[in-house]
């Protein structure tokens, strides 16, 4: 295999692995860590919710910025508008709006709350609630998107930085995170010090398979910082988020040559569909489960409901190929625009097969990609 379709199965790999990590992270409810009982329940699901898929965004942003800066789309700010507009705004609008509509039409209409955050209260809150100005929008894991979507205003200062002084752009981008001066630009000000790294490693050129070599003892620091998190119960990991992609990359070797690394290649075209719709259906299954607390233990549904909410949203993604791929494929973001390249301009493709893609097609499916609460 040649080096870029080894990156670009690795890439579509961690996809949907950090995808179904965000719908897990997202399972119901959330539980601080400083309120983290010692049952072996409760350190098994913070240890996977509070630490091992609290490095989704960073794995995925790291991803986008070293994709992005590759395809130079940076130096082209107008072409870089209009594709993001159509693969990450239009997204967002469809499936942050359709949900804010929904939630109003059931309180207003049939007079059903789905909780008393959902409805705003103020102007503010129904600017967020809607598109996510200056803090989460309804549909709480977009806020990724959003970030992104800042991301790629910043990204042809930033690009200039990485050609020109990268080190002298990479110190200034760890001031700004150092003392939050991004402010409400950035809802997570961890994501634009990654984003910089992996537009770094595109830039630089670095060797992306060079620390395979060391998969397993990064698969091992990394498990045992998860350990160490939850064992200490340390609240503020912005450190441990930086440091996780340079573990987690690596550590990926590990998997892709087995059977369930090829599933996971295989599932990744279903990535970006999951990670917009999986909020509602979350929140649906919590109500279903609420009646039946009492004779269905917490820990089955907390094991069952992702798995359960990736399976249907598959499902879904396939029905709506099949039914009305036109429409689906436009609010997805996968409607080919004049200026798109590359084979992956309808339906996502899996990366890997007769049907994959180039590094330049994947950016399109790693940007957008999201995360955490």
């Amino acid at each position: 295999m040649d080096y870029n379709s080894a990156i670009s199965q690795r890439i579509a790999l961690l996809r949907f692995l950090m995808i179904f990590g965000i719908v897990l992270l997202h399972a119901p409810p959330y539980v601080p860590i400083a309120e983290v009982g010692n049952h072996p329940f409760d350190l098994i699901k913070a240890f996977f919710q509070l630490a091992v898929f609290r490095t989704t965004v960073p794995v995925l942003t790291c991803i986008s910025g070293y994709l992005l800066f590759r395809s130079m789309l940076d130096r082209e700010p107008l072409k870089l508008a209009k594709k993001k507009f159509f693969t990450i705004v239009i997204p967002f609008l469809v499936f942050n709006l359709g949900l804010l509509a929904g939630v109003v039409a059931l309180h207003y209409g049939l007079g059903l709350t789905l909780g008393e955050d959902k409805i705003p209260k103020s102007q503010a809150d129904w600017l967020n609630a809607a598109f996510g100005l200056t803090d989460s929008p309804i549909n709480y894991p977009l806020n990724f998107l959003r970030d992104l979507v800042a991301l790629m205003i910043a990204a042809p200062v930033l690009g200039w930085f990485l050609r020109n002084s990268p080190w002298i752009g990479l110190a200034i981008v760890g001031l700004i995170y150092q003392f939050n001066l991004d402010s409400a630009f950035l809802l997570r000000n961890v994501m634009l010090p990654i984003f910089y790294v992996g537009g770094l490693a595109a830039v630089r050129n670095w060797n992306l398979r060079s620390f395979d070599r060391y998969a397993l003892p990064c698969f091992a620091i990394f498990v045992g910082l998860c350990v160490y998190v939850i064992a200490f119960r340390v609240a503020n990991t912005n450190i441990f988020r930086m440091v996780a992609p340079l573990l987690m990359w690596p550590a990926a070797a590990l998997l892709l040559p087995t059977t369930f690394g090829r599933w996971l290649t295989q599932m990744s075209k279903y990535s970006f569909f999951v990670f917009l719709a999986h909020a509602p259906v979350l929140l649906v299954t919590s109500l279903l489960y609420k009646p039946f607390a009492n004779h269905i233990p917490y820990p089955l549904y907390w094991v069952l409901t992702p798995a359960l909410t990736t399976a249907v949203l598959v499902l879904v993604y396939k029905l709506a190929m099949r039914t009305l791929p036109d429409h689906f494929r436009f609010v997805i973001g996968a409607t080919p625009t004049p200026d798109t390249t590359g084979p992956l301009t309808g339906e996502m493709r899996p990366a890997g097969g007769d049907n994959a893609g180039s590094l330049e097609d994947a950016e399109e499916l790693a940007t957008r990609s999201a995360l955490g609460r």
